[in-house]
């Protein structure tokens, strides 16, 4: 959206774009509670004038995630997705008569900001689901369920699923968010080529053998430039601390 000036050959609407954006964020008004963030994976062809002095004047370098990292990448595009043994799959089961409210009722009756056995949760759905006919398929109870849970800040105690999330997550070093997506992606459409219930460790060694890893060695040393670069340009005072 902002490259160097001078880079573009032609109409020269791309100077045109940053010159406004300069001037927007220079403001001819004064802006209150306002923060202007920007990313990119090309820091050498972001225009010098962006990052003077009351523009993106902090800088700040996020590499590729580390082990904790994936974890939590992992368990955010795996929270809808039903995986082999996992406790998750078995209450999604137990409430198969449950209708929205009675859901509801089951996740308020587990309290909230706390950790909630498989046990404790079918207790609540006997008692939150009896005599319901609900009509919601697996799939919309288990995003209705993990949604509640969620709002509520409710975790289930779900070992078979935290074991498979860290192994994978052991498995991907080098992998960022964008592929660590695709690998659950594509687990899941084995998973429904096989016309399998849940996505199994099988499906996910699938999915390795054929997502790769965006970071390598040469793309680590061109952004480990890249940081050096920036940090001298910068006046110590202004630095981020990972840059110091």
């Amino acid at each position: 959206l902002a490259p160097t000036r001078g880079s573009e050959v032609g109409s020269h609407v791309m100077e045109t774009v940053l010159n406004q954006i300069l001037t927007e964020i220079d403001g001819l008004e004064e802006l209150r509670d306002v923060v202007v963030m920007g990313a990119t994976n090309q820091p050498t062809l972001v225009d010098p004038a962006l990052l003077r002095t009351g523009r993106f004047d902090r800088l700040v370098y996020i590499g590729e995630p580390d082990l904790a990292d994936r974890r939590k990448i992992l368990g955010i595009h795996l929270k809808y997705m039903p995986l082999e043994g996992s406790k998750l799959e078995e209450l999604v089961e137990k409430t198969g008569s449950c209708d929205e409210a009675a859901l509801d009722a089951l996740v308020e009756a587990l309290g909230k900001d706390r950790v909630f056995s498989l046990d404790e949760a079918i207790a609540a759905a006997g008692t939150a689901c009896e005599g319901k006919a609900g009509t919601l398929n697996r799939g919309m109870r288990r995003r209705h369920l993990v949604d509640r849970m969620l709002q509520l800040g409710l975790t289930l105690s779900d070992p078979p699923r935290d074991e498979l999330i860290l192994s994978i997550a052991s498995r991907t070093e080098g992998y960022v968010g964008a592929d660590m997506e695709g690998l659950c992606r594509e687990a899941g459409v084995f998973a429904m080529r096989e016309r399998a219930a849940a996505v199994t460790p099988r499906h996910f060694d699938m999915s390795l053998a054929k997502v790769h890893p965006t970071m390598n060695e040469r793309l680590r040393e061109f952004y480990s430039r890249i940081q050096l670069n920036f940090k001298g340009g910068l006046p110590r005072e202004v630095q981020p601390p990972e840059y110091q």
